[in-house]
Parts: structure tokens; sequence; C-alpha cells
């Protein structure tokens, strides 16, 4: 199991791939590097693939600290400097996302790219916070089993939910809730909710960047994205239908299809 030290945690991660360019996936809370599988299969004969594991989440080591948007964000740019990956593609879905707006906004010469999938900038929502600890206190507490029915709501759209033939698909993701370190979990989880707006360093981001968001996305809105895109210099929006929070595994075409448009895109301008 490959793994690397980054500011004291042991962190996963998973590599495929040997183009010239290297594209980093970051994941989303309660998920790890696997939910970018259909895309690491996809890509990883034109590009070098790197998925990873945040501290605390999948395969990772959870630690004492370090949970903050903040200190996760210190983090990647110590694990793409350890890992040879720079500069990359990032490609980060919610959680992801908020490191990845740090990362475009205050080092982007770290990055070729940016996609900002299911994810904002702004503060959690006063309005959606009771909810949201209570549902995190409850899984502190006793374990994820009487949480798992509105997590499941939260982080998939109502499309897939209602495909019988698709169950294994979220069954597997939901697997892993079980083994989450619980206190890991909830500091996570206190991070996200208490995360500071970014809103103020979106005009910052140079580097070509792509939102995507889901229409079925209950978590971080297509607004959210909207507003994204009204702050960022030319970036570039795509809506994918039938998508909640987990679009790279609940459409994983359309996801593959908006990042191979959106990159080659770019390949055809810097070929001018």
């Amino acid at each position: 199991m490959p793994t690397v030290q980054v500011r004291g945690a042991n962190y996963f991660y998973q590599e495929a791939g040997s183009g010239t360019e290297t594209i980093v996936f970051a994941h989303g809370f309660l998920m790890n590097g696997d939910m970018f599988q259909p895309q690491i299969e996809a890509l990883q004969k034109d590009y070098r693939c790197i998925a990873f594991d945040w501290r605390g989440q999948g395969r990772s080591e959870a630690t004492p600290d370090g949970y903050d948007m903040d200190e996760l964000y210190l983090d990647a740019l110590e694990l793409l400097e350890k890992l040879n990956a720079i500069p990359c593609h990032w490609v980060g879905l919610s959680m992801g996302g908020f490191v990845g707006i740090r990362i475009g906004a205050r080092k982007p010469e770290l990055l070729k790219s940016l996609v900002l999938a299911e994810t904002s900038a702004e503060a959690e929502d006063p309005r959606k916070m009771i909810k949201w600890k209570t549902l995190a206190y409850i899984f502190r507490f006793f374990g994820v089993g009487p949480v798992k029915k509105p997590i499941t709501k939260t982080l998939f759209g109502q499309k897939i939910l209602n495909d019988p033939s698709r169950q294994d698909v979220v069954a597997r993701f939901q697997s892993n809730w079980d083994r989450l370190d619980k206190a890991a979990t909830m500091k996570t989880a206190m991070a996200i909710f208490h995360r500071k707006s970014v809103v103020e360093e979106l005009p910052k981001i140079s580097v070509p960047t792509l939102i995507i968001t889901g229409d079925q996305d209950i978590a971080r809105t297509s607004d959210e994205a909207k507003r994204m895109k009204d702050l960022i210099p030319n970036s570039q929006l795509v809506v994918i239908p039938g998508a909640g929070h987990s679009s790279s595994i609940e459409e994983p075409e359309s996801f593959t299809n908006a990042l191979k448009a959106f990159w080659k895109t770019l390949k055809e301008e810097s070929q001018k």
C-alpha cells in the first residue's frame, strides 16, 4: 500500500499512468480516492493520475489535529512536492475543491489547471448547520447506522438512489463509513462546518478553471457553482444532469467527458 508522510500524517495514495502531465484527484468528505476510479481508468493512458485519501479518511492516518481547511491546504502543498506532481491538474470534489480554491488563489504556479466539482467558496449556510452538526454528533457517539440514510441522501442524487441496478455502487461507498475513525471524522466535519469563506480569493485564481455541478446536488448547489463562475476569471461551468454530490461516481462518463473537453481546449489554445 503506497503511502507518504505529509506533515505528521501517513497519507495513502494510488497512482496509474505515466503521461507527461499529472492529474491529482482530491475527494470529498466521507469518501476516498476510489471515487475517481472511473476517471483514472479513462485517463491513465494519456496522463499520470494520482488519487489520495485525506488525513483521517479512507486509508490515510487519523491524527489528533490538522483538519482545518487551511491545514489541509498545507498538506496538499507538501503532498504535491513529495509526489513530484508540480505543476498538476488539480481535480477537487467538495472538500477537495475547498482546498483546490486555496491552491489556485495562493499558489497558482503549482497548477496547470483547476477543476472544482460540487464545491463552494462560501462559508456554511447557518440554516443547514444544526442539521449537519446533529448528524455528526450522532455518528460520533452511535456510529453510522442511525445516520446512514440521511448521509446517503446528501451524498447521492435521486437518479442513482432510485436505480435498482446501481445500488451496489452506493453500497460500496457506504461500506467505507463503518471503518472511519470517529474522532477524526468528527473533527473533519467541524472543520467543514466552520470553514471560513474564501469568496474574496476567487478573483485571484488565474489558472484555467472548470467548475462542475450536478443538478441534483443538495449539499453544494448549482447556485453556489454559478456564483463561483462569476468571480473566477475565464472560468467554465458544466452542469451534469442527474448527478448529485458525488458526480464522479453517479455520472462517471459525463464527468470524464467534461474533463477531457476542458483539457483538450487548453491544449488547442496553447498550440495557437
